[in-house]
């Protein structure tokens, strides 16, 4: 559902999902523009106006304000005083901190996941990764994305640690910008699913040491990704190639 004042034909239309509801509104409004910048909808160095957002979002330039500092904070915007605000330029530090925290917390999971996982888990995982195909197939990146996140999510519950999870995702954002772009990218897609089959049969053999294994290869693929895209080798800060460059 639209925030009040918005339509379809906005360019930076944005919505508020059920989820945020329940926030305060700058907290909605904070996740609203985050997840635009998350997504690529909103790309790196982009002007952002005050005054132009809250109209369309149809709320006060206070909410908007008090979102757009605390974007600053998570390094996702950048507020040049008598300039203007900017999306943020793709920090290369950012994403391989993160890959580091995630990969030292989601490995320590899935031994306990290969341990405790049961058959209505690994029913999960496998519908689970029957549909990441059918995202593939359709070049649903979005949905691709949900469910990727959701087959991690249910390794973290199955293994008994899911706030560990939300630490995780807290910590990961700077790593999720490029993974947006990634899935435009040829057969990454096939190749996630790939990686995805193989930590699934490890955890189903309940062979922790493998599908330790498995899942630090899977999560280092986020490193050669920015390699992929002519990021791992510039200087940090710079910005991303668009989702239709690499369409295209």
């Amino acid at each position: 559902m639209p925030l009040a004042g918005m339509t379809s034909k906005s360019p930076m239309a944005m919505a508020i999902s059920p989820s945020h509801k329940h926030l305060r509104l700058s907290a909605q409004v904070f996740e609203t523009i985050r997840e635009e910048i998350v997504s690529g909808a909103l790309a790196p160095k982009t002007q952002i106006s005050e005054a132009e957002l809250s109209e369309r979002l149809g709320v006060s330039r206070t909410p908007v304000r008090e979102a757009l500092i605390k974007l600053a904070e998570d390094g996702l915007v950048q507020i040049v005083p008598q300039v203007g605000t900017f999306v943020a330029p793709i920090s290369v530090e950012s994403v391989k901190e993160a890959q580091f925290i995630r990969e030292q917390l989601e490995c320590a999971l899935v031994v306990e996941a290969a341990r405790r996982a049961d058959p209505a888990t690994l029913r999960r995982l496998k519908d689970n990764l029957a549909e990441q195909n059918d995202a593939a197939r359709d070049n649903d990146w979005d949905r691709f994305y949900e469910l990727d996140e959701a087959f991690h999510g249910i390794l973290a519950g199955v293994a008994g640690h899911p706030t560990v999870w939300k630490v995780i995702q807290q910590s990961k954002v700077h790593m999720d910008r490029v993974r947006h772009v990634s899935f435009r990218i040829p057969d990454h897609m096939a190749q996630l699913i790939s990686q995805h089959t193989a930590i699934i049969d490890a955890v189903s053999r309940g062979n922790g040491p493998d599908a330790q294994a498995s899942l630090r290869h899977h999560l280092r693929e986020i490193l050669a990704t920015l390699e992929k895209l002519g990021l791992a080798e510039v200087a940090d800060g710079a910005t991303a190639p668009r989702p239709r460059d690499l369409r295209a």
